[in-house]
């Protein structure tokens, strides 16, 4: 457990499944499990399922979006650049009192098609790889975020 101080009375913690309001397929199964494993790896307090948790994590990807990072020499794009937009809130339970909210963003860079076929396999960088990074992170961030006045 982390040092510091535990709102009063949450003793444990659920994640709900993340919502996903974007065309990206799957997105939101992926962002609930990277959240479980994070806080499970962590030991910030004991998981429990939604309807018996002290408290419980609600999330919802609002947006992603991919744009052109950098280009080479020829003005092709050699980098994109994935951004993701998560709006959370965490609720003690079963009052519903609302303990911390906000927005999260976060992004990560890919290559491009045509400069990953210059590349050895061990040095590309695909669109998927870029997603599990960005997930990575605002799945961090999320957790420092609610665990930073511990």
């Amino acid at each position: 457990m982390r040092p510091g101080t535990i709102p009063p009375g949450i003793k444990s913690i659920a994640v709900e499944d993340v919502l996903n309001e974007t065309a990206e397929f799957g997105l939101g199964q992926e962002l609930t499990s990277v959240l479980i494993s994070r806080i499970l790896s962590e030991n910030i307090l004991p998981l429990a399922e939604p309807h018996s948790a002290h408290s419980v994590i609600r999330t919802r990807i609002t947006r992603i979006s991919d744009d052109p990072h950098t280009f080479d020499e020829t003005e092709t794009v050699k980098e994109y650049k994935v951004s993701l937009t998560l709006q959370f809130e965490w609720i003690a339970t079963p009052e519903e009192r609302e303990l911390m909210s906000g927005t999260l963003s976060q992004w990560s860079i890919y290559y491009s098609d045509n400069y990953n076929n210059q590349l050895s396999p061990g040095d590309q960088i695909v669109r998927e790889d870029a997603i599990e990074d960005v997930l990575g992170k605002i799945s961090q961030d999320l957790i420092e975020k609610l665990t930073s006045d511990w």
